[in-house]
């Protein structure tokens, strides 16, 4: 409680949505007003972004045999960059598109959709919507959390198992609505239909419109197009707009990008998530290793898939794509942190534990370390800068 960081992170958190909500309440954020989010909280938010680039060329990092770079070059290289995120993401899709295939699985689209009074305002005519209860952004993502849990427990009671990806986007209000493109066995499509559709209407499931919207189903057909071809253009509105024409209703998709960017940066809504598969972490992670460490002929085919980008053939060299997390072939390698000097244990701040950090990947009790080095962030800031600031104005 007396540390000044923490108060700063919850303080920022609970302005930017505290202003988003009066903007809402203020009926200022849907179709005909200001889209995804309102213009205060978009501009905020491209401002932050703004200074964010800014002072990330400012700041060094050093490793212990000299290699220098600013965080802008690093942010340039990983996930963060929005077109590298949008590429691994298709890498992915494909890659389970073609092991659906390979294993004889189908392909079913779903749309699930927040009940009426989590929305704030019509899309046709941007009156207020009666219905409404003073509902959230973040409380519409809950409720989707909520339902797709208990959606998740009963499939799994019944042993069906699903794989796949979930993109959650805005509607034109805010509103959060998910789109999961799921495969699975072909006998199990209409028993994941039907237990979709029982825990999403338990919750006014007789109000007018909800059996027209609550919940869409689209079977992928692969004769008229591609799984990974079809959840293309929502990962690319939830991303960065490219290869888009225009957004769904009209508007220009980059804007309309750098809106739903803004409006997850302010709920806290995770936009993209990998239902089932293997483990994201140890594929990124061998994928920084520069040679094998390991001779064994399973650690090859996996550093080999992992390498040359192939989601498909590391899933299945891993183990499968419904592989238990704990049986997987590879599995992260966490270690404690310490000072080479000293050889003092790095604690937590807080509580004084030991802090675990990421080191690398292990095989068959191998430890293959993939970070090597020690990292020394150093801040150049010229005084034209300093006028960068944590301080609780620029949000």
């Amino acid at each position: 409680m007396q540390d000044e960081g923490w108060w700063l992170r919850k303080l920022r958190r609970l302005i930017t949505r505290t202003r988003e909500n009066v903007m809402i309440e203020l009926n200022q954020v849907n179709r005909k007003k200001g889209i995804y989010c309102s213009d205060l909280t978009a501009f905020y938010r491209s401002l932050q972004k703004q200074l964010q680039l800014e002072a990330m060329q400012h700041v060094y990092v050093t490793n212990e045999v000299g290699d220098e770079f600013t965080l802008h070059e690093l942010y340039e290289k990983n996930v963060s960059n929005p077109v590298n995120r949008r590429n691994e993401l298709m890498t992915r899709m494909s890659g389970f598109e073609k092991l659906s295939k390979e294993m004889g699985h189908e392909g079913l689209f779903i749309t699930l959709t927040c009940p009426s009074r989590f929305h704030n305002s019509y899309s046709r005519s941007g009156d207020r919507n009666p219905n409404w209860d003073g509902s959230t952004p973040f409380d519409g993502q809950k409720y989707l959390c909520t339902s797709w849990a208990r959606i998740r427990a009963e499939l799994d009671r019944r042993g069906i198992r699903i794989y796949g990806l979930r993109v959650s986007e805005p509607q034109h209000d805010g509103t959060p609505h998910w789109h999961l493109m799921l495969f699975c066995r072909p006998e199990h499509i209409e028993e994941l239909k039907e237990v979709t559709n029982h825990y999403s209407f338990q919750e006014d499931g007789e109000e007018q419109g909800a059996a027209e919207n609550r919940v869409k189903f689209v079977n992928i057909d692969p004769h008229k197009g591609s799984a990974t071809g079809y959840v293309a253009k929502y990962v690319c509105k939830n991303i960065d707009g490219a290869n888009l024409e225009e957004g769904v209703y009209g508007e220009d998709p980059i804007l309309a990008a750098q809106r739903v960017e803004a409006w997850a940066s302010c709920w806290g809504i995770r936009q993209f998530q990998q239902i089932g598969g293997v483990s994201v972490t140890v594929w990124r992670e061998i994928r920084r290793l520069k040679k094998i460490m390991d001779d064994d002929e399973e650690f090859k085919a996996i550093f080999s898939a992992a390498d040359s980008g192939d989601w498909s053939g590391f899933t299945q060299s891993m183990g499968g794509v419904f592989c238990k997390r704990k049986d997987q072939a590879v599995r992260p390698h966490y270690d404690i942190e310490f000072e080479k000097s000293t050889g003092l244990i790095r604690s937590s701040f807080f509580d004084s534990t030991p802090i675990m950090k990421l080191k690398g990947v292990v095989h068959k009790g191998i430890e293959m370390i993939t970070r090597i080095h020690r990292w020394k962030v150093e801040r150049r800031f010229e005084k034209a800068v300093s006028a960068f600031s944590p301080s609780l104005g620029v949000l």
